[in-house]
C-alpha cells in the first residue's frame, strides 16, 4: 500500500519555492542589466512574464538561463550582434513555454518578442536593410519554433536542445 499522497498537476507552490523563482528572476534580469543594458532586460521581460502566467517553476526558468551566454559571449567578443541570437532565443522560449496553453496565442506571442526585438533594434538606429534581414529570420524563427512544438518536442531535453538549435540559427542568419 502505497501511503505517499499523489501529486495533483495544479498543486500551489510554497513559499520557499516562490521566494526561490523571485530571487533567481530577480538575480538573472541584473545580471542581464549590468552586463548588458536596457535592451538586453527588456527582452527578457515578457519572457519572464509568460513565465509567472505559466506558473512560476524554477525548472522551467532555468531554461531560460542559458540566453544569458549569448551576453557573456558579445562582452568577451565585443560582438553587438550576438543580441539577435539572445533575442531569438528568448522568443523561442515564450513559444515553447506558451505552447501548450494555445499554439494560436504561443505564435503571437512570438511575434511580438520578434517585433519588440526589431523595435529596439530601430531605437539603436539600426538601418533598414539589416532590420528586413532581422524581421525575415525572426519570423523563419518563429516558423521554425512552431513547427518544432507542433511536433511535441517542446519538453525536457528537447526544448532545451530546440532554444539552443534556434539561436544557433538565429546566428548563422547575421551572416545573410
Amino acid at each position: 500500500m502505497d501511503i505517499n499522497p499523489e501529486s495533483t498537476p495544479h498543486q500551489r507552490q510554497s513559499s520557499v519555492e516562490k521566494v526561490a523563482f523571485l530571487a533567481t528572476e530577480f538575480g538573472f534580469l541584473s545580471v542581464l542589466g549590468f552586463l548588458g543594458g536596457a535592451a538586453w532586460v527588456g527582452v527578457a521581460v515578457p519572457a519572464i512574464l509568460v513565465e509567472i502566467y505559466c506558473g512560476s517553476h524554477q525548472r522551467s526558468l532555468a531554461t531560460l538561463m542559458p540566453a544569458g551566454l549569448w551576453l557573456v559571449f558579445s562582452r568577451f567578443t565585443g560582438n553587438r550582434e550576438l543580441f539577435f541570437p539572445y533575442a531569438m532565443y528568448v522568443a523561442a522560449f515564450v513559444i515553447s513555454r506558451i505552447w501548450d496553453k494555445s499554439p494560436t496565442v504561443a505564435a503571437t506571442a512570438g511575434l511580438a518578442s520578434g517585433c519588440l526585438f526589431l523595435s529596439i533594434r530601430w531605437f539603436q538606429d539600426a538601418t533598414t536593410s539589416v532590420l528586413l534581414v532581422e524581421g525575415a529570420v525572426a519570423v523563419g524563427i518563429v516558423l521554425a519554433t512552431s513547427m518544432f512544438c507542433w511536433h511535441g518536442l517542446n519538453r525536457g531535453w528537447m526544448q532545451c536542445i530546440g532554444l539552443i538549435a534556434v539561436s544557433l540559427l538565429a546566428y548563422a542568419g547575421l551572416a545573410l
